[in-house]
């Protein structure tokens, strides 16, 4: 093979990469024609194998972790699952999801996010949920009703690639081929979001479409079923990313350096471009100067604050000016924290772990203490206003045994990727168990009220079985329920 010529320049390495990489991309698409040929004539058959299908999944992610990093975009898996057994024919659902997530990169910009969000339907555990969620280009009103048919372009997709048009055909075609569907949510600027829903159960295929035995070796081990060692969650770094936001190229390199043996630092010289980064990233805390040109960071404060995807986000302002209405200013666009320049570097990094920890803190106390509410968790108005909407439609419905995320999703019209994103920053907690955590904080209410017995609790808080509720409620707050009643 060319590439591995040792006495090749790299220039000509170079080369020969490029034309291996054409080479395989010609070959994806003209297998790519051959299945959707097979398809359309129903040549293409199911063939499903019992699977673990929360490793399989992640080993197909994982092939997509280069391209993210050369295109500077932050690949996200998530799953509220320890494991996710089940039928599927894996060849076919490996072209769903590669084409999927190739379609994600290909539209989003640098520094964007591409999330694969993996779960089991929450009315129905045998129906496969994938979501795949991009906040790249989008796509235009009039062209999603077309996306799926053969050839068909979006009008804005044509600046930014040269698709054959085949994919999202293919795709669909594997989804139906599978007994599944597919459906796609999209707003021009914003992303898109492409749902899979496959039947896992072997009952959902007759005797001809499965293939009872998997050959377990190393190309295959994924496929057998086996104990989860951990929860799959959203994948993270090692550490946790700060922006920095400083005109001074001085200071900025100087506060970059410093924090980069504790944080994975990225850095912006005004407001606007640290917004960008910002709604891009997510970091964990930002730092802003005050005074800089182009949008200033009292503005850049207020405009995260009201952004509801990054408004939970603290931030750090250091100024220069140590008069008390400047602070006020700042606290009153909603700044977390305020440090007068100049300032020793380890006081800034001690108030950012201080911030971090008390974040923390806050969310445990919330977890497991009967009377602590979720306002506590809420650092913005438009924080406070989503959890208020999100609380409430758990209370109102809390009798209800089939109260799910998929609920939520629809009564509050975002995708159950961004719902999760929304409420794990916030709560620590996945949506499920915010739920959960709701429900079981409204029957020590109930009980302390001293008018229903457990049984009677158990029913109101949409739980089913006595006993599992009181498991339940001794994990969450250390204690029986009886406690209360007593």
């Amino acid at each position: 093979m060319l590439e591995e010529n040792s006495h090749a320049t790299d220039y000509e390495k170079s080369r020969y990469n490029l034309i291996y990489q054409n080479a395989s991309r010609l070959l994806n698409l003209v297998n790519q024609v051959l299945d959707f040929r097979k398809a359309q004539s129903g040549e293409l058959k199911l063939k499903v194998t019992e699977t673990n299908i929360l490793t399989y999944s992640k080993n197909i992610f994982d092939s997509f972790k280069e391209m993210a990093y050369n295109k500077k975009i932050k690949l996200n898996f998530i799953s509220e699952d320890d494991e996710i057994n089940g039928w599927i024919d894996n060849d076919k659902y490996d072209k769903i999801l590669y084409n999927l997530l190739s379609n994600a990169l290909k539209f989003t910009n640098k520094n964007g996010n591409v999330d694969l969000y993996i779960r089991l339907k929450d009315t129905v555990e045998d129906i496969l949920v994938i979501e795949v969620t991009d906040d790249g280009i989008g796509i235009p009103l009039k062209s999603q009703e077309k996306i799926f048919k053969r050839f068909y372009q979006a009008s804005n997709s044509k600046a930014n690639n040269t698709g054959s048009g085949i994919g999202l055909s293919l795709v669909k075609s594997l989804v139906a081929i599978h007994k599944g569907n597919i459906a796609v949510e999209s707003t021009q600027g914003k992303g898109s979001t492409f749902k899979v829903e496959l039947p896992i159960d072997r009952a959902s295929y007759v005797h001809k479409e499965v293939f009872e035995y998997a050959i377990k070796n190393d190309n295959l081990s994924m496929l057998i079923p086996e104990k989860a060692a951990k929860k799959i969650i959203q994948n993270t770094d090692l550490k946790e990313k700060i922006l920095v936001i400083e005109d001074n190229s001085e200071l900025r390199k100087y506060l970059v350096d410093y924090l980069s043996d504790y944080y994975k630092v990225y850095d912006a010289e005004n407001g606007e471009e640290g917004l960008k980064i910002c709604r891009q990233i997510k970091p964990i805390v930002c730092v802003t100067d005050v005074m800089m040109p182009i949008m200033d960071g009292l503005e850049f404060c207020r405009q995260l604050k009201n952004d509801e995807f990054i408004s939970h986000i603290p931030v750090v302002m250091l100024t220069a000016l140590s008069e008390n209405m400047d602070k006020v200013k700042g606290y009153d666009t909603g700044a977390d924290a305020y440090l007068v320049k100049p300032f020793e570097p380890l006081l800034l990094k001690t108030v950012i772990e201080n911030m971090i920890k008390s974040r923390l803190e806050l969310k445990q106390k919330f977890s497991g203490e009967v009377e602590s509410k979720v306002s506590m968790l809420t650092h913005s108005p438009i924080d406070e206003e989503f959890m208020e909407k999100v609380t409430n439609l758990i209370n109102d419905n809390l009798s209800e045994v089939d109260l799910s995320t998929e609920f939520l999703c629809d009564k509050l019209g975002v995708s159950s990727s961004k719902l999760y994103r929304k409420i794990k920053e916030l709560t620590d907690l996945a949506p499920n168990e915010f739920i959960r955590t709701i429900r079981l904080k409204k029957s020590a209410e109930l009980l302390k009220s001293k008018k229903y017995n457990v049984s009677e609790v158990t029913n109101l808080v949409g739980f089913n079985d006595p006993l599992y509720f009181s498991r339940c409620f001794k994990k969450q707050f250390g204690f029986p329920p009886s406690k209360l009643i007593n």
